[in-house]
């Protein structure tokens, strides 16, 4: 078999290389052949199978995904599960927002038009799409859509006063977000659908190009320890996401010391070395900033990727150190929302642990035995091997992911440092919160309590990435360009792997993005659209959808136990006149991980809406699911 690289070799060597194999590759031996190839079985890669299979019922369509069924997804199953829809009558004002958020490198207007679009009017064929596989479309906090529910990230941008609503995919009528909801949804659009194969632990490892025209003939592909040769009539699509897991490439493109991801560990950069040797053009290889941000990550031994930092903790006895063993910044900010961004010298910068490092997050008791240290629904080892943390990290210390020790001093021996540093650094802070206020970093000082209940705890923050955008340039039609700016035939990119986020991304924009580029590509391949659509109502701010959940409820007071993220509590519920008037937590109260004021906030939704369909709070969003599944639960 003979492998075929890059357009842009010399004359010479291409006739070397290609000796033999005429243009239009008739002397080829094909193990396969197919209409349509896509290579990578995340979102983009999914909803362009999808997409094709609508326009072309018959059509061959083979996704060939490199990781074994059970770890398939891509970084789709790992993220937040949030995409993105701006209304159709203000598809100008999120447009503006997304131009501004490109800054100082946007992409084409032509680009940013048609992303906006996209994005307010494929809802309904995505909920067209869910609806025949099982699937609803709601807000991802739960409930039905609804403008206005939606975080702004940005909001000293122009343009970020968007109309627009955050959507998640979850099973029908479960009525809560579900961890990886959105690839779970679109898997089962594809697994129902004839004509569409996927060859999991079959990677694409090469290209096969006509040396004459440029054109993709198809790929080279690992199966079983051999390589095969498997020819694609209509094009190839490749939608193999980024290369946040290649070191190597991160210290080449980004210049970095250590960096994880908290995704897919699949994502090595396979796409970007194709895309290279094929002649297209590249862009976004190393943004302003990592778009998705530097999020703070921990590595164990058992995972190859990592867990996130918990990004917000009941308790305030806790700090992070750099490599000298000094706090570097506000460690109590919520970052999160403007993904790990912060605002220095006028603009939206990521945080400072690239530089920093060695960094360590330090905690007492009070936090260990009241928080989980790392978020309970993000990363990978969660959402998709389905690792439990423990509610009191008790397992973790056990296994010695969390080091413990009885005295600061004793834990700055183990974490590598100074002990008269981190027992200084310490004191500092226990100084600060006595004196009301933190001279270092403002922090606010309702977040500080004093780090002096032992035993002493600290793990290892790397930093850790959600996504790459670097790749090749595509344009509207998801065609891949070459250096001259023109398409390099049958040759196709969706998802994260050319993304047009090109600095600052906002919640929500690389799923519906994925799912727009995945389609754009089947469209212009099969020369067709999918016709498959339903009218979607999204509700406006403060409208109720249905009448009162508790219209048929017998009058009376009912106790319904919840298992929480930290044990189980009991809450009565009051129904009178077919309407829920009163719910108070009955016992158990030690066990919330909530606070009260996000209960009672809850509850006054509830109230108010008469409607378990109702969002859940920010940062408590596991333990609100689990409060309403419970009740829809007892009175369903």
């Amino acid at each position: 078999m003979k492998r075929f690289l890059s357009i842009l070799l010399a004359a010479a060597m291409m006739i070397t290389t290609l000796s033999g194999c005429s243009s239009s590759g008739s002397s080829i031996k094909w193990d396969r052949e197919v209409d349509f190839l896509v290579v990578g079985y995340g979102l983009a890669g999914a909803a362009a199978a999808v997409e094709a299979n609508d326009i072309a019922p018959d059509a061959s369509i083979l996704v060939l995904e490199k990781m074994p069924e059970k770890l398939a997804g891509g970084n789709s199953i790992a993220s937040g599960q949030t995409f993105v829809v701006p209304a159709k009558d203000d598809v100008e004002t999120f447009h503006d927002y997304i131009k501004a958020m490109g800054e100082p490198n946007p992409i084409p207007e032509e680009y940013s038009s048609w992303l906006a679009k996209e994005f307010a009017e494929q809802i309904n064929w995505i909920v067209a799409t869910m609806d025949n596989a099982g699937y609803e479309v709601g807000y991802v906090g739960g409930g039905p859509l609804r403008w206005g529910s939606v975080v702004v990230e940005f909001d000293n941008l122009p343009g970020s006063n968007f109309k627009a609503t955050s959507a998640h995919i979850r099973e029908k009528k479960s009525g809560s977000f579900m961890p990886g909801g959105l690839w779970h949804g679109f898997n089962a659009a594809v697994t129902q659908r004839e004509n569409i194969e996927i060859a999991y632990n079959t990677p694409a490892v090469d290209l096969i190009q006509d040396p004459a025209t440029g054109a993709i003939l198809g790929v080279v592909a690992m199966s079983e320890g051999k390589e095969i040769n498997i020819k694609a009539n209509k094009g190839v699509l490749l939608a193999c996401g980024g290369y946040e897991n290649n070191l190597q490439m991160q210290k080449d493109f980004h210049g970095v010391d250590n960096v994880l991801t908290s995704g897919t560990p699949g994502n090595t950069g396979d796409g970007v070395q194709m895309l290279m040797k094929a002649g297209a053009q590249m862009w976004h290889m190393k943004n302003q900033t990592q778009s998705g941000g530097y999020w703070l990550g921990i590595k164990t031994p058992d995972y190859d990727s990592s867990f996130i930092l918990n990004m917000t903790f009941t308790s305030g006895s806790y700090l992070q150190v750099d490599g000298e063993g000094e706090r570097f910044f506000d460690e109590s900010k919520t970052y999160h929302r403007q993904h790990m961004k912060d605002m220095k010298y006028g603009k939206w910068l990521d945080l400072p642990h690239q530089e920093a490092l060695p960094t360590w997050f330090i905690f007492d008791d009070s936090v260990c035995k009241n928080d989980t240290v790392i978020s309970p629904w993000l990363s990978w080892p969660i959402t998709t091997e389905n690792y439990k943390w423990s509610a009191d990290n008790s397992a973790e210390v056990e296994k010695g992911w969390i080091l413990k020790a009885d005295s600061i001093e004793e834990l700055a021996e183990k974490m590598g440092y100074a002990p008269e540093k981190i027992a200084e650094t310490v004191a500092n802070f226990n100084k600060m919160v006595t004196a009301g206020k933190d001279t270092e970093f403002n922090r606010d000082i309702s977040t500080m309590s004093k780090i002096e209940n032992g035993p002493y705890y600290a793990v290892e923050v790397i930093p850790t990435l959600v996504a790459t955008t670097g790749g090749a340039v595509r344009n509207t039609s998801s065609q891949v360009l070459d250096w001259e700016g023109n398409p390099i035939p049958n040759l196709y990119e969706a998802g994260e792997l050319g993304s047009y986020v090109s600095n600052l991304y906002q919640n929500g924009v690389f799923l519906s993005e994925a799912i727009a580029s995945g389609r754009a590509a089947a469209q212009h391949a099969f020369g067709g659209k999918s016709t498959v659509t339903t009218d979607v109502e999204i509700l406006e701010a403060g409208q109720t959808a249905t009448n009162s959940f508790f219209k048929d409820v017998q009058d009376g007071s009912y106790d319904i136990e919840i298992e929480g993220q930290h044990g189980k509590f009991t809450i009565t519920v009051k129904v009178s006149q077919g309407k829920l008037a009163l719910v108070q937590v009955k016992d158990g109260a030690d066990s919330m991980y909530m606070k009260q004021d996000q209960f009672q906030t809850l509850v006054n939704s509830m109230v108010e809406q008469q409607s378990i369909e109702v969002d859940a709070i920010s940062g408590a969003t596991s333990e609100c699911q689990a409060i309403l599944d419970a009740i829809r639960a007892k009175f369903s």
